[in-house]
């Protein structure tokens, strides 16, 4: 009568289950009808006369936070993945599940996902605790993924899944295992749930109390490299499905699947996760992160998150509902995508290549942009310093006009710098070398990768000390330090942009001529600077000098001043296909404007080669240094 699992139940035959409008139809008539019914029973309801007894928080959440359709597809992949246990409890197995979800086994994510999906399953359970992925169990645990616990569930959602990732009190007393088996299982408790809110709030009142540290939330730092490397994993893998054609869909899917390239991404995310490690403890540089038994404690995650990365668990929502809600259940094509159902895109597809911008630095820069510009499904390279040339002229000229936020990446060289100790810095102390052996992450660098996000369009300041911008804007590096330096509302010297000058973000100019090489740093007060010719640049932080900085401070590093050379920089427009659309007819309509004054008929873009070797001639383009010969005119 079946086959039974390692729990001696009858398991069902895991088969995709077959839709059609009539059983749609009539199970979204069954639901609703249970809704509407569950108003008279206060503690539990029933989905259908077979399914299992759902709790009233359960029932709450399915009634006003999913849609019928939503509903119909959750108890549907439920039915698909679950087991029956000697009782006759239906429940999914980690087995079912880990498979479900589809990580390689190189990324390692799914025993961790399946450990916090029971602890999800347990909150608000009035002191009844139970290890079994139950349907009741299911819909808390999909809803606090999906983030569908409005009105429903209060706490906060980020310190609810670092929760459910922690490890037991017993673990914490123990080494780790390595062993291979499976993370012990995590139910909740009433200290996991303090967080620092209430405990203000409690400080306030009179009423506070000393939280027993050994009892604060704590995650494993190989087990966030894991979770982290499976939210970037998941995003390469959508990427890769939405930004190629069908021929080269199967290589590429092929490609992410390989343990070279998982490792690639679990070496990027251990950077993040030796920085978040190394700032509870102080940026000591003598720590191993990366040890058996080394944690991240719930407010050091927090702290981190906050100013770094506020949407570093958002990629689990598409992920989610792909899988449980609509997604994969409904969907006749998952061949076009690993986890993605009809119809959804959730990360921005590039209309052109770019090696800055690839799959793994997508991801980390995800976690630091806001959410809304994620959420714009197309993204447009303005301006490519390789392709469009090195020059102030070239960067106007595609940029300039574009009416929606902007990206700007830049790979930097600092391998030529000849003051070596203006990049070895101390963590603790200005001008000093470390005492102890550098972390691996400032050991043998070569390149930084530097960014900012821009929120306004950009334009030309011609005074000195005017600049343009909003609290929005923000700087970061990706490489080797993962850190955002967001603003800081001091002061509103956003972005400086002059083509006689360069650009600058975090101050103004102060002063005339600037060296190609940018080597005096006293000249001017920017945190990032490009020269004129797009070609050097400087990145500074100094705890000593900045009175009333425009941007955050290192939390990482008191103090660095790097020169570096510029290898490429890239510009991306983050306001949609329409933003495009309407810089375009912008730049047309000036230009048309000037061929009328002038009685020309021009067309842009027409003779952008012939401009370039013009400027050539003209000995404005120096192709062998890359430069372009400009004067400072104040």
């Amino acid at each position: 009568m079946g086959n039974k699992n390692s729990s001696g139940g009858k398991k069902k035959k895991f088969l995709k289950p077959t839709i059609t409008s009539t059983s749609v139809t009539s199970s979204i008539s069954n639901i609703s009808n249970v809704s509407n019914a569950s108003n008279n029973h206060q503690n539990t309801a029933y989905l259908s006369p077979n399914s299992d007894r759902i709790t009233r928080i359960s029932n709450e959440l399915l009634r006003k936070n999913f849609t019928q359709i939503e509903s119909y597809s959750l108890r549907a992949s439920f039915e698909n993945l679950s087991t029956t246990n000697e009782m006759g409890i239906p429940y999914i197995n980690e087995g079912a599940f880990v498979g479900y979800l589809g990580f390689p086994d190189d990324v390692g994510a799914g025993p961790l996902i399946y450990r916090s999906f029971i602890y999800l399953a347990n909150i608000h359970s009035n002191g009844h605790t139970n290890t079994l992925l139950t349907y009741d169990g299911l819909i808390k645990a999909v809803a606090v993924y999906c983030d569908k616990t409005k009105d429903v569930i209060d706490e906060d959602r980020v310190k609810l899944l670092f929760d459910s990732f922690s490890i037991s009190i017993d673990e914490q007393n123990s080494p780790a295992e390595s062993d291979g088996s499976s993370p012990k299982i995590v139910i909740p408790n009433a200290n996991a749930n303090v967080d620092d809110n209430n405990d203000e709030f409690l400080k306030a009142i009179g009423l506070h109390h000393e939280i027993d540290p050994s009892k604060t939330s704590k995650v494993r730092c190989q087990d966030m490299v894991k979770i982290l490397t499976g939210l970037i994993w998941l995003m390469s893998s959508e990427m890769s499905s939405i930004s190629t054609n069908s021929q080269d869909l199967l290589a590429n899917l092929k490609k992410i699947v390989s343990p070279k390239f998982i490792n690639q991404i679990r070496e990027d995310v251990i950077h993040v996760v030796e920085r978040m490690y190394m700032s509870q403890h102080n940026n000591s540089v003598g720590t191993n992160a990366m040890d058996s038994d080394e944690v991240i404690t719930w407010p050091t995650f927090q702290k981190f998150v906050d100013r770094n990365a506020p949407s570093i668990f958002r990629g689990f929502i598409p992920f989610m509902y792909g899988q449980f809600l609509i997604g994969l259940t409904l969907s006749q094509q998952r061949q076009d995508s690993l986890f993605q159902g009809p119809k959804v895109q959730y990360w921005p597809k590039l209309d052109t290549h770019s090696d800055l911008l690839n799959q793994m630095n997508m991801g980390l820069l995800s976690w630091m942009l806001p959410e809304k510009v994620i959420k714009r499904h197309h993204w447009n390279c303005l301006y490519s310093s390789s392709r469009h040339g090195f020059s102030t002229n070239r960067f106007s000229s595609h940029v300039f006009k574009y009416p929606g936020p902007t990206l700007m990446l830049i790979h930097a060289d600092i391998s030529k710098n000849q003051n070596r100790e203006l990049i070895s810095i101390s963590p603790n102390t200005k001008g000093s070398l470390p005492t102890s052996k550098p972390n691996k992450l400032e050991d043998h660098v070569s390149t930084l990768l530097l960014g900012a996000y821009v929120s306004e369009p950009w334009k030309s300041t011609s005074n000195p000390k005017t600049c343009f911008g909003s609290e929005e804007c923000a700087l970061f590096e990706v490489w080797p330090v993962f850190e955002k330096f967001p603003a800081s509302k001091m002061s509103s010297n956003y972005v400086y942009y002059n083509p006689s000058f360069g650009i600058g973000f975090g101050g103004i100019a102060t002063s005339g001529t600037t060296s190609n090489t940018i080597t005096v740093s006293e000249q001017n007060t920017f945190t990032l600077q490009i020269d004129n010719t797009l070609q050097y640049g400087r990145y500074r932080n100094d705890v000593l000098r900045a009175d009333k900085p425009t941007y955050s401070l290192s939390v990482t590093r008191n103090y660095f001043d790097i020169p570096f050379e510029v290898l490429e920089i890239e510009v991306f427009g983050l306001g949609g296909e329409l933003a495009k659309e309407k810089q375009e007819k912008e730049w047309e309509w000036e230009e048309a404007e000037v061929a009328k004054r002038n009685g020309l008929q021009v067309k842009r873009n027409s003779n952008k080669e012939t401009d370039r070797e013009f400027l050539k001639l003209a000995g404005v383009i120096d192709e062998d240094s890359r430069r372009e010969v400009q004067i400072w005119e104040p």
